[in-house]
C-alpha cells in the first residue's frame, strides 16, 4: 500500500525540508511547494492526503489558497493545517473560519508535528 502524500507549503527552505525529512522518515510521502501558486497546482495534480499550509506565502496568502482550496470540488475534502508563527487569535478564527482542520504553529516539536499529521490518516 503507498502510503499518504502530504504536501508541505512553506516559503521558507529550513521549514520546508524539516517537515519534509520527519514526514518521510515516519513512512509517509512528502511534496513541496514554495509559493502559494506551487501549492494549487501540485495540490490539483498530486491529490494530497493533507496540506500543511504556510499562512505567510510570497505570492498569496495561505488563507486565500485555503479559500481556493475548500472552492474547487476536486480539493475541499482535503485537510489542511495551517503552519504559521502567528499564533494570534484573529489568525486562528480566520483560519479555522476559512476551512482549516487546524493549526501547527511554529517552531513546533517534531514529534508533536507528526502526531498531529497522523491524526488525518487513522
Amino acid at each position: 500500500m503507498t502510503p499518504p502524500l502530504v504536501l508541505v507549503a512553506d516559503d521558507e527552505p529550513d521549514y520546508l525540508e524539516i517537515a519534509s525529512r520527519l514526514l518521510e522518515e515516519a513512512g509517509l510521502r512528502a511534496a513541496r511547494a514554495a509559493t502559494g501558486g506551487e501549492c494549487l497546482a501540485a495540490a490539483a495534480a498530486e491529490k494530497p492526503g493533507l496540506i500543511v499550509l504556510d499562512i505567510g506565502l510570497p505570492d498569496m496568502s495561505g488563507l486565500d489558497v485555503l479559500k481556493s482550496l475548500k472552492s474547487d470540488p476536486a480539493l475541499k475534502e482535503v485537510p489542511v493545517l495551517l503552519f504559521t508563527v502567528r499564533s494570534e487569535l484573529d489568525y486562528v478564527s480566520a483560519g479555522l473560519a476559512a476551512g482549516a482542520a487546524g493549526y501547527v504553529i511554529k517552531p513546533f516539536r517534531p514529534e508533536d508535528f507528526i502526531k498531529r499529521v497522523r491524526s488525518f490518516f487513522g
